[in-house]
């Protein structure tokens, strides 16, 4: 059986540095609007169950329009006109998927690593705790065309290091979970969960702060400790 690799994303993939309220006081100022952060995240926290829900569908649409409306009710409460809410939701849009976004950044040794391994043939899926647009920033920095399946935590309703999301992974793959390496960041929800659901588990630590077995320093070092 082909040897199966499963990635968590944020600070594995690409480091993710993702505060909403700030995103939306910044995109606000792009606009020469004085946005109130605090109104902007106590509207989401009251929200937040809601949004829950909905990722829950697997639907993008529906979680666009949910920060789309929140975005509306940020607007409306500061006294705004409803015009800005469109170049608001650009602004943001722009500042979290564009070549320059201030939000993502793929690391430098993502993609010699996705290539190496999928020249040897090895099959590959992203399991992270995450929520809809998981496979959505995929896309946008070119990285979705590398992995068969992508696994949300918010839209399988369970999340790392609970063992069942690495089931899900792993039914995903159509292989068994002890078939599985899962590379990851958190010693926790990446290696002790993968461990707990049967796979084998590897740490990235670029800080390169450890010489422990399970950790690695930098992604490029991965065929090689995959014996590959």
């Amino acid at each position: 059986m082909s040897l199966v690799v499963s990635f968590d994303c944020a600070e594995t993939l690409m480091s993710v540095d993702w505060q909403p309220a700030e995103l939306a006081v910044d995109s606000a100022s792009a606009l020469g609007l004085p946005g109130d952060g605090a109104l902007y995240d106590r509207l989401l926290r009251s929200r937040w169950g809601e949004f829950r829900e909905l990722n829950l569908s697997g639907n993008v649409g529906l979680a666009d329009h949910f920060w789309r409306r929140l975005t509306e009710d940020w607007a409306a409460s500061q006294g705004w006109s409803p015009d800005f809410v469109e170049p608001l939701l650009a602004e943001a849009h722009r500042r979290l998927y564009s070549d320059d976004s201030t939000v993502f950044r793929v690391f430098d040794d993502v993609v010699p690593c996705l290539e190496a391994l999928q020249q040897a043939e090895v099959r590959l899926c992203v399991v992270s705790n995450w929520d809809v647009s998981l496979e959505r920033t995929l896309n946008c920095f070119g990285l979705r065309h590398f992995f068969e399946a992508v696994v949300a935590s918010m839209v399988v309703g369970v999340e790392k290091p609970d063992p069942a999301i690495f089931h899900i992974a792993a039914k995903a793959m159509g292989c068994p979970a002890s078939s599985m390496v899962h590379i990851g960041d958190n010693p926790v929800d990446d290696l002790m969960g993968a461990k707990n659901a049967g796979a084998k588990g590897l740490v990235i630590d670029r800080r390169g702060g450890s010489d422990s077995k399970v950790f690695l320093s930098t992604l490029t070092a991965l065929p090689e400790r995959l014996g590959l």
